[in-house]
């Protein structure tokens, strides 16, 4: 097995350390940016891999998979960097976080050169999985990954044919992991400090408990077609009790303004007066305009 890393950071690093337990004879060719710090040095002896000076080096050994993993605005960058070296049997994989837009260029022109372009993007955490970390695929090339990948226990799931599709499945699940982290943020915050948090985390509990997720989604959805105007005041008074308790409440305010959109959008109109079924025909409404 023979693996290239542009980038060696937690993801190259990590990653590999998960492939030696699986082939401990298995050889990484890396470079990174930071190749004379020690930490980069020390993470290239820890997994046996070969250091470079440059990313061209990488490119030119002979590898079965090729993965890109820098920070976001230096991917493609990072792809042209080493063009002249890609060919047509290593399997190229960016696990950056670049949007589905450079990703997309970037398989439309390996692919008019009969290369290889794998959108792969990382949903869980790479400390606690290493190479086993769940990972959504798209692009040409990508069902070749995921047979590779069977031989080393990878956790991958094919997601379409087009780069970016595994991107925009990445931040359209990110709006509501992030986001949700930060509304628990604010609300227990505002918990914490009123020395409501016991009481407050057992009703939303129950609350999150008490029906299947995919019921939760409809019933929040739906009704707000019906009552956003009515949630809409009821988050200004929030807003206010929050600020009365030297709260900054940044996401009761998008909360509000949300309400708010969805007030203007005239959703129930536009289904004769008649409530939405479920969030799939609340969507279908908003997305025909």
């Amino acid at each position: 097995m023979r693996i290239g890393f542009i980038g060696f950071g937690e993801v190259g690093y990590e990653m590999s350390k998960g492939f030696l337990t699986e082939d401990p004879q298995a050889q990484f060719f890396v470079y990174d940016p930071l190749y004379e710090k020690e930490e980069t040095q020390q993470r290239a002896k820890k997994t046996h891999a070969t250091l470079f000076s440059d990313p061209q080096s990488v490119a030119k050994e002979t590898l079965d998979v090729l993965f890109v993993a820098v920070p976001a605005p230096f991917a493609e960058d990072a792809w042209r960097s080493i063009w002249s070296e890609l060919n047509e049997e290593t399997l190229h994989v960016d696990l950056t976080t670049a949007s589905a837009q450079v990703k997309q260029r970037l398989g439309e022109d390996m692919l008019n050169e009969k290369r290889t372009f794998i959108d792969g993007a990382i949903m869980g955490a790479l400390k606690v999985y290493q190479h086993k970390v769940p990972i959504m695929v798209s692009g040409t090339g990508s069902t070749s990954l995921i047979d590779w990948g069977k031989s080393t226990h990878m956790n991958l799931t094919y997601a379409g044919d087009l780069p970016g599709d595994a991107t925009n499945i990445k931040f359209i699940r990110s709006i509501f992991t992030k986001g949700l982290s930060a509304l628990l943020h604010e609300v227990m915050q505002a918990a914490d400090k009123l020395a409501l948090d016991d009481i407050i985390l057992d009703s939303i509990t129950r609350t999150m408990d008490k029906e299947p997720f995919e019921q939760i989604i409809n019933r929040l959805i739906s009704s707000n077609v019906i009552h956003s105007q009515r949630r809409e005041k009821e988050m200004e008074n929030v807003i206010d009790f929050l600020n009365s308790h030297g709260i900054e409440p940044q996401m009761t305010k998008a909360t509000r303004d949300k309400l708010k959109m969805i007030t203007q959008a005239n959703i129930l109109e536009k289904n004769q007066g008649d409530p939405p079924k479920d969030w799939k025909q609340v969507m279908r409404l908003v997305n025909c305009t």
